[in-house]
């Protein structure tokens, strides 16, 4: 099972994302991991401490076109150019010319939103063009409810647009839960197990509510792929012998 750490980004630095309240979200307090809450020191640090050495990135400025989105786009290019790590990001990309930009930063793979992406024809046209396994869609719920701008993606059953993400040979998929991030309530939910007992066609990864290596033994026994975490990290329930033991 892959354990992957989070790193939400917003203006710049590492926060603490909480209930998908991203208004609310400030950088980490008092974390074992560190106490510095730029990109690249919180990145060496999860590498050094956890042996961890790919990231989930969410660029909080460019999913709610807020700030400046050049910032964070820097940050992403250093820490691509100056490490080794594996780098998988949500910049908020609505559209083809999104993706593009996206890939062209050297990023491993781009993470597609439902909360974002204008079509599914925009998500197919990615596929013809690029590398399918550079590409990992994110089904975004809040509340159990699909989070999606598009009225055309909100219309179809997420066990659907799972499949479909299948059929078109993408790296993964993501079954991210909004209201339980920073939650420490456990990860299961309605909207994941629906996905996870109907869905064999393409790896899956959820988000969301990780607490403790129990949380991951639990979610490996279901093959789920890899699981988000941060929080669990940071307040140092989940320490680095216990991954060993995963």
């Amino acid at each position: 099972m892959k354990v992957i750490p989070v790193m939400d980004l917003l203006n710049g630095q590492v926060v603490q994302g909480k209930g998908g309240r991203r208004n609310d979200y400030q950088p980490f307090r008092d974390s074992v991991i560190s106490n510095d809450p730029a990109p690249l020191c919180v990145a060496t640090a999860f590498h050094e401490k956890l042996a961890l050495d790919w990231f989930y990135i969410a660029d909080l400025d460019r999913i709610q076109s807020i700030n400046n989105a050049e910032l964070n786009k820097n940050i992403i290019i250093e820490l691509v150019e100056t490490s080794n790590y594996k780098i998988s990001i949500d910049a908020g990309c609505k559209q083809l010319e999104d993706i593009e930009e996206v890939i062209d930063w050297g990023v491993d793979q781009v993470i597609i939103g439902t909360e974002t992406l204008r079509s599914l024809e925009v998500l197919e046209k990615a596929v013809s063009e690029f590398n399918p396994q550079k590409i990992i869609l994110s089904v975004d719920f809040k509340g159990g409810e699909l989070l999606a701008n598009s009225e055309e993606i909100r219309k179809i059953k997420p066990i659907e647009i799972a499949e479909i993400a299948g059929k078109l040979g993408l790296k993964a998929i993501i079954v991210l839960e909004l209201q339980k991030v920073g939650s420490q309530t456990g990860p299961l939910n309605d909207s994941l197990l629906q996905i996870v007992e109907n869905v064999s066609s393409i790896p899956i990864i959820t988000g969301g509510g990780v607490r403790s290596i129990e949380d991951l033994s639990v979610l490996k026994k279901k093959g789920i792929m890899g699981a988000l975490v941060a929080t669990a990290f940071h307040n140092g329930n989940i320490k680095k012998e216990d991954l060993e033991d995963l």
